[in-house]
């Protein structure tokens, strides 16, 4: 299963279809590259939310801060002010004539909450065997802070500096493999839209630095790029490749011969 699949099973609150899913469709495992990118990504983005909370005097404060982001923040900014405002729809809806002087801090203890639980199932997935493990993966508890922020394990989101790309040791050991997704991350072979994505330009610059570099001096801040082009050139052979993002995910399965799956 990919990252989107992990976050959907591992959310107690909404994710019981997708853990039924899971369990009438074994065996079921899930890469460690799934977890890096969830701590590089959610979980990182999340934690910005909750710390901007931390900071801010009040709800509105953090709102304030959230939205002077610079636009280069992208969907990071999006989904940081959606964590925030879930987080307040759910505290008036917990305590809709309580005083909102204790907004706030009902607030960072019910976000603290949520998102030591999501990284809590996520390391540990009902029914998934964990596999391909990477030694670079900063594995761990999240911290917290002086100040009561949260921090990533170890005190970063991010691998471990003294170690190489793992993901880049896995892919480069197939090179036709390899060549395949390259080849179909290929602007020519994309529609105009798939061809413009920074997404898909850039997943195709990190494949083309593996084959091209190796995985020794392969630059590890192109790891995160690498993404769903890991899931499909990763999967076992007979199994497929479960995602909510098929789009992305269907091609580049099909270019080397295996197949995604759509979660219900």
């Amino acid at each position: 299963m990919d990252t989107t699949v992990l976050v959907e099973i591992a959310d107690l609150q909404a994710g019981s279809s997708a853990r039924s899913f899971i369990s009438a469709n074994q065996p079921a495992e899930v890469p460690y590259y799934a977890l890096r990118e969830l701590l590089a990504g959610l979980l990182r983005t999340l934690c910005d939310a909750h710390n901007k909370l931390v900071a801010a005097e009040n709800p509105a404060e953090a709102f304030l801060v959230l939205t002077a982001l610079h636009s280069v923040a992208g969907r990071k900014k999006d989904s940081a002010i959606r964590a925030l405002a879930v987080e307040l729809s759910e505290a008036f809806k917990a305590n809709p004539d309580g005083p909102r002087s204790d907004l706030k801090r009902e607030m960072l203890q019910a976000f603290s909450l949520k998102i030591a639980s999501l990284w809590k199932q996520a390391r540990r997935p009902s029914q998934c065997a964990a596999v391909q493990s990477l030694a670079c993966f900063n594995a761990g508890d999240l911290a917290r802070g002086e100040a009561g922020e949260l921090r990533g394990p170890n005190d970063s989101f991010n691998c471990l500096g003294g170690e190489r790309c793992a993901a880049a040791m896995y892919l480069s050991q197939n090179q036709t493999l390899l060549t395949k997704l390259i080849d179909a991350l290929h602007p020519d072979n994309l529609g105009d839209e798939a061809a413009s994505k920074r997404e898909n330009q850039q997943r195709r610059k990190a494949l083309k630095a593996i084959k091209v570099d190796g995985p020794l001096r392969f630059n590890k801040s192109l790891c995160r790029a690498v993404g769903d082009a890991y899931f499909a050139a990763m999967c076992p052979p007979g199994m497929d490749v479960i995602t909510t993002n098929i789009t992305d995910h269907g091609f580049l399965c099909e270019a080397v011969g295996k197949k995604a799956t759509r979660l219900p």
